[in-house]
């Protein structure tokens, strides 16, 4: 279910507004021009400016060029409040204002002003039709995707049956603010017939759909495809191996991730942890081990007791005994219960380090938290056998014998002991009565 949640929303579609350079015939905050976006629509009469409003419309536009927005406004304002400045030419004023309000980030403003240069009745039919677009766009930025809807409705009525791809691609933009999912899909879908070459956005707001809906199986090919077109976008990659591991092709899915991996896209402590647990879940453990210690080395990977106890199983995967050791006594000691002391003293044992071994152990019986309490008993008396410590060897397997599981080969090992005791014994006795 948790993979499920992190596949559906792992897609954010965010809404970016670019402002073009202001131009008498309308603008847009769109990548694409008002030209490319619909078919001209019928027109009223072309009105022109007069050499006065020019001269300041075109003062302002060099003043906003050079973000200097206040007095690009006050000689905008001029043209507004002046009585000798024709109603068609305060509008256009009022349009370009709305770019100033726009550059200052200030889009609430820029609605305003857009609305009363629409409402006067004064602009040329195109110009009105691109400023509605931009309306709709500016209300999707402030967070108002009806009001968006309704206005981006508004334009299609008037440039009739033939607006460009992006226009749908808008649509499907506010669809999805509003949760419409199918009109989404609808919208998206339409604008990705109408060209030969995808959008890597268009292909966002489709799987966003997609994965929302929790329809992997039809999610996958896409994604596979994107990741081709766009090899460098971590969050298709990231995407494309969520959906590989809900169908159960777990290889695939690590093949993906070992894709991120070279190409450097796993950057967070938790990334490059989950990286190296899948090379140990395939069983590929020296990979894991270089992993992490390059990562907690380089400070990428937090220098946690947990992320020291990992790289010290890597190694123990990997019959690495000895470089086990380090990581396992870090471990060891930032831990509350003995478990890892427990496993350094194995690792110990594994390269016949015996004192070393019964010191581990021991440490482990006293930190305590054992869940295999009677098993470390026993290996603290195997080790002390080692070494010819026979009587703390014995009261070391007795504390075993209480535990059923290994009870057997406790008291098998206490009997072991006396014979050879036993036998020591004799000799010593034979030795000194020849």
């Amino acid at each position: 279910m948790m993979m499920r949640k992190q596949i559906a929303f792992a897609l954010i579609v965010m809404l970016g507004l670019s402002l073009m350079p202001v131009s008498f015939q309308g603008l847009s905050f769109n990548e694409t021009s008002a030209q490319e976006r619909r078919e001209k629509p019928k027109t009223r009469r072309s009105q022109v400016l007069g050499k006065s409003a020019f001269q300041k419309i075109e003062r302002a536009q060099e003043l906003l060029a050079e973000r200097n927005h206040a007095e690009a406004l006050s000689v905008l304002n001029d043209i507004i409040e002046g009585a000798n400045f024709k109603p068609f030419e305060k509008a256009v004023a009022r349009q370009t204002m709305g770019f100033v309000y726009a550059d200052q980030g200030d889009y609430q403003k820029t609605i305003d002003i857009f609305e009363k240069a629409i409402a006067s009745g004064d602009l040329d039919d195109r110009v009105e039709t691109d400023l509605i677009y931009n309306l709709a766009q500016l209300n999707l930025a402030e967070e108002n995707p009806k009001k968006a809807l309704a206005l981006l409705d508004e334009w299609f009525a008037r440039v009739g049956d033939k607006p460009a791809p992006d226009a749908f691609a808008f649509k499907a933009q506010i669809h999805l603010s509003l949760d419409d999912y199918s009109s989404a899909e609808q919208s998206i879908r339409t604008a990705l017939s109408k060209v030969q070459e995808p959008k890597k956005q268009w292909v966002r707001i489709l799987l966003a759909v997609l994965l929302q809906d929790e329809r992997y199986k039809e999610a996958r090919p896409h994604l596979e495809d994107a990741v081709q077109r766009w090899p460098g976008e971590k969050s298709f990659w990231q995407q494309l191996s969520a959906v590989y591991f809900d169908a159960g092709d777990e290889d695939l899915a690590f093949v993906t991730q070992q894709a991120m991996y070279i190409q450097g896209m796993l950057t967070t402590s938790k990334e490059l942890k989950r990286m190296a647990q899948l090379y140990l879940y395939h069983d590929v453990p020296i990979k894991a081990a270089q992993i992490l210690d390059e990562g907690i080395r380089s400070d990428k990977i937090e220098a946690s007791a947990e992320n020291y106890e990992l790289l010290a199983n890597a190694y123990m995967h990997a019959r690495e005994w000895e470089k086990s050791i380090k990581p396992l006594t870090i471990a060891a000691k930032q831990s509350k219960e003995g478990k890892l002391y427990a496993q350094l003293g194995q690792s110990y044992l594994q390269d016949e380090k015996w004192k070393e071994a019964e010191s581990a152990l021991e440490l482990a019986l006293k930190k305590g938290g054992l869940k295999d309490e009677g098993q470390t008993w026993l290996l603290l008396g195997i080790t002390r056998t080692k070494i010819d410590e026979w009587e703390p060897a014995i009261k070391a397997f007795s504390k075993a014998g209480d535990f059923d599981d290994v009870a057997k080969d406790a008291f098998r090992w206490i009997r072991s002991i006396e014979r050879r005791l036993a036998e020591m014994a004799r000799l010593e006795k034979e030795a000194n009565n020849p």
